[in-house]
């Protein structure tokens, strides 16, 4: 999976962006999944404050449903905190 950050050229948020001071709705730090041996996530740290909008793109493999899975509760992390 990739990180990307919405930059406006004077280096101030974007037009519409949460505040940050804002608690988060969704907060996961060094979230990780196994499954036996299989490791499907590692480290993955999101932060998502209200009325933002947080797209997850990545490969065929990479985790997206497991940590859409975490999310939502459907599944328990094995590793960082929720």
């Amino acid at each position: 999976m990739t990180t990307t950050h919405d930059i406006t050229p004077d280096g101030s948020q974007p037009k519409g962006a949460a505040p940050q001071d804002d608690k988060p709705v969704v907060e996961l730090k060094g979230a990780g999944k196994s499954y036996g041996n299989i490791r499907a996530l590692h480290g993955v740290s999101l932060t998502v404050h209200p009325g933002q909008v947080t797209c997850v793109l990545g490969d065929n493999g990479a985790g997206k449903s497991t940590l859409i899975k975490i999310v939502s509760g459907l599944h328990q992390h094995t590793e960082g905190d929720f």
